[in-house]
């Protein structure tokens, strides 16, 4: 069968180059090639020639995009991107016609999600070689989302976007990543997760140990009425107090409340593990030893303080030790 397939592959290939060439008398027929190229794709992907399967699809999104059928050509991209990343682990050329895909979907008009979706699965790509680049494929992704008209729809790429920043630690582009998304929820009238925006960010702010910008971004949501009087709004007021107060223990028991947990899960687990100023300082501390004369004895024994033993009263008698007692007074 496969042998088959390949035969097949070939001929259609011949057929497409041939309507792409014309003639004397007779110009491209890029409709026709393009169906050719398509079909040429399909038997070499069943034959399992992966490497003239995507270069196929190619052709024919090529050729669509003559006649401006930019649907097709885009997902004529789209295959050769999956046959790209699934088959030959090609992370690169995969990338490449995501993006090709992306532009002929946002080029076609009525498909920003569809181009949005494709940046997505490029930056995914990315991830693991590449931090700047899926950074930056997000934030095209997101870009398509906002210019669009699309917020609502740009949620879970910003959730994805947030935590791909808190896991390679750049706290700060996460927050100016939240404060995108509580734009969007602002002009969408979502206030359930711009509230949580709200606490989101001055969490990422003050793991990133900008108590400064965390205080002048509580200013900028305490213009908004609705978030002025949130439990979002007052639990990140009292995150921002015990930051500043160095206070680790009050920071830790709020940072355990149940709003926020429910923060998406990396933003709630970075709340937990954030060291207010001097606390991780404080923990570390070696105990209080006195001083050693130098040329002491530095046996054990020679430091030992003795244990409270009777004293001798002037008549000969004896008085026991005064009991040790605890903060509670009561006996040890």
């Amino acid at each position: 069968m496969a042998t088959g397939s390949l035969k097949l592959a070939q001929e259609y290939a011949k057929d497409a180059q041939k309507a792409s060439k014309g003639s004397w008398f007779s110009k491209p027929e890029w409709d026709t090639a393009a169906q050719y190229w398509d079909k040429a794709a399909t038997s070499y992907k069943t034959a399992l020639h992966f490497e003239e399967a995507i270069d196929c699809h190619a052709k024919a999104s090529d050729a669509f995009t003559k006649v401006n059928a930019l649907y097709l050509a885009a997902k004529g991209y789209e295959n050769a991107a999956i046959l790209a990343e699934k088959q030959l682990k090609d992370h690169s050329k995969a990338v490449t016609y995501y993006c090709k895909s992306s532009d002929m979907f946002r080029s076609q008009g009525s498909s920003p999600d569809r181009a949005a979706e494709m940046l997505e699965k490029a930056a995914k790509i990315c991830e693991d070689v590449d931090t700047d680049q899926a950074i930056q494929l997000y934030d095209a992704a997101l870009g398509i989302y906002e210019t669009e008209d699309r917020g609502r729809f740009s949620m879970g790429t910003f959730k994805k976007l947030t935590s791909y920043l808190i896991e390679k630690n750049r706290l700060s582009e996460a927050a100016d990543a939240q404060m995108r998304l509580y734009a969007v929820c602002e002009q969408i009238n979502n206030r359930y997760e711009g509230n949580k925006c709200c606490l989101a960010v001055i969490v990422l702010l003050l793991a990133f140990g900008d108590n400064v910008a965390a205080s002048k971004r509580m200013d900028e949501f305490g213009q908004s009425v609705s978030l002025l009087h949130s439990n979002e709004f007052a639990l990140a007021d009292q995150l921002l107090q015990a930051y500043t107060n160095g206070d680790q223990e009050e920071f830790v028991n709020i940072a355990r409340s149940q709003k926020v947990s429910f923060l998406d899960s990396s933003i709630s687990r970075l709340a937990v593990k954030t060291r207010v100023p001097g606390a991780a300082r404080v923990e570390q501390a070696a105990p209080y030893q006195a001083a050693i004369p130098k040329g002491a004895a530095t046996s054990s024994s020679a430091h030992t303080t003795p244990a409270p033993s009777a004293v001798s009263q002037n008549n000969g008698s004896t008085v026991p030790p005064a009991p040790l007692v605890d903060d509670d007074d009561d006996l040890l």
